[in-house]
């Protein structure tokens, strides 16, 4: 099995939505954590507070990107699957979907020799 970086981006933040909807929410990240958990499919990953600092060749921001445009990262996953359609359909069950986000799948290659 490969290894896939799920990026977590956009949707609608929990102070946004009702008591019940976070608790919705929270009842179906605990059931598809259970399953990648069940299956041997989750190696890692975490929510990312807001904040932060944006690095390129020019700058230092002292801000993480901020803007929908740019596409905000809320978290990240790391699953295990067979291919990357596999991936991708489990991206597909993912909550986050289903709360106004989208997810990037991406196949982590293995660090070349040095």
């Amino acid at each position: 099995m490969k290894e896939y970086l799920l990026l977590l981006r956009g949707g609608k933040p929990m102070a946004s939505k009702t008591e019940a909807e976070n608790k919705a929410e929270m009842l179906a990240w605990g059931a598809y954590m259970g399953k990648l958990g069940q299956n041997s499919l989750f190696v890692g990953g975490q929510p990312l507070a807001s904040g932060g600092k944006s690095v390129s060749a020019d700058s230092v921001s002292n801000e993480a990107v901020t803007s929908a445009k740019e596409g905000i990262v809320g978290g990240y996953l790391i699953i295990k699957a067979e291919s990357l359609d596999a991936a991708t359909e489990l991206a597909k069950e993912c909550p986050h979907v289903a709360n106004e986000g989208n997810v990037e799948v991406r196949e982590i290659a293995p660090m070349p020799a040095m």
